[in-house]
């Protein structure tokens, strides 16, 4: 599933789109969209005047308070052509036809994503945590969350009601380059190793980022180019390995339903 830096690359490399204006919709299958009441037609002419994120959310913000908002689910795709190339790619559920030559296509297999037609944006992001690369996610904020759960922290980082943006891969390598277990109590973290996991969460996602993003099979960028984070992965995906920090295995184990990987020695 594409994550904070996934997205957030797919938004850097859509940003010229901005200025833009919609010419035409051609919606291939309706039950993509998750808006309970949608006019498409509505956005018609409307310009895109900023392309944003919110977690692992996909946001055009047009006129008029309208607001076209993605989730890429599984194995989602949103990318940018010049309108004459043809598309004869399976599974395109939307396209976008732009005043400038361009179209924005939608793309998901399995179809756990979606698109929202949103003139609430505030309303519809209200149950949503902090952006981890915001300022305001610091040691007094997740110390404070923390400190009531006795839940495994790594399943805690995974709720995006407290964190938005960060999934399995991130949590993983995070919890790695601050030293913590992902199967230890939220509660029981000093304060020395939530600063220590702010700042990790921080840095990796901000490596990752640099690198334009995390490719296994299907995530690519608004151009289609694959990322390149998952050479520098330190723990994910690497069951049997060598840890790279003490050379010990790393190990993979179910938390909260989810593959976790982690260096028995180094993690604590």
């Amino acid at each position: 599933m594409p994550e904070l830096p996934e997205v957030e690359t797919i938004r850097r490399s859509l940003a010229f789109l901005c200025g833009a204006r919609i010419r035409h919709v051609d919606m291939r299958r309706e039950d993509v969209v998750r808006s309970k009441d949608y006019d498409f037609k509505e956005l018609y002419g409307q310009k895109i005047e900023d392309i944003g994120r919110r977690g692992k959310f996909l946001i055009l913000k047009l006129e008029k308070d309208l607001h076209i908002i993605l989730h890429l689910g599984m194995s989602g795709r949103f990318f940018v052509v010049e309108e004459e190339i043809l598309i004869d790619q399976p599974h395109i559920h939307c396209i976008i036809y732009l005043d400038n030559a361009y179209k924005l296509v939608y793309q998901d297999p399995r179809r756990f994503g979606g698109i929202w037609l949103v003139k609430d944006r505030e309303s519809f992001f209200s149950c949503m945590g902090k952006e981890p690369l915001h300022d305001d996610f610091n040691c007094a904020y997740l110390s404070e969350i923390a400190k009531r759960h006795k839940t495994a922290i790594k399943s805690l980082l995974l709720q995006q009601k407290v964190v938005a943006g960060i999934g399995n891969i991130y949590a993983d390598e995070a919890l790695f380059a601050s030293g913590i277990r992902p199967d230890r109590k939220a509660c029981s973290l000093t304060h020395d190793e939530v600063e220590a996991l702010c700042k990790a969460i921080k840095e990796v996602l901000l490596r990752s980022i640099e690198a334009k993003g995390t490719t296994f099979r299907d995530y690519r960028d608004g151009y289609g180019r694959k990322g390149n984070f998952q050479n520098f992965l330190a723990v994910y995906g690497r069951e049997g390995e060598a840890c790279p920090r003490c050379g010990a295995k790393i190990s993979r184990e179910k938390i909260g339903g989810r593959s976790s990987y982690f260096c028995p020695e180094c993690q604590k």
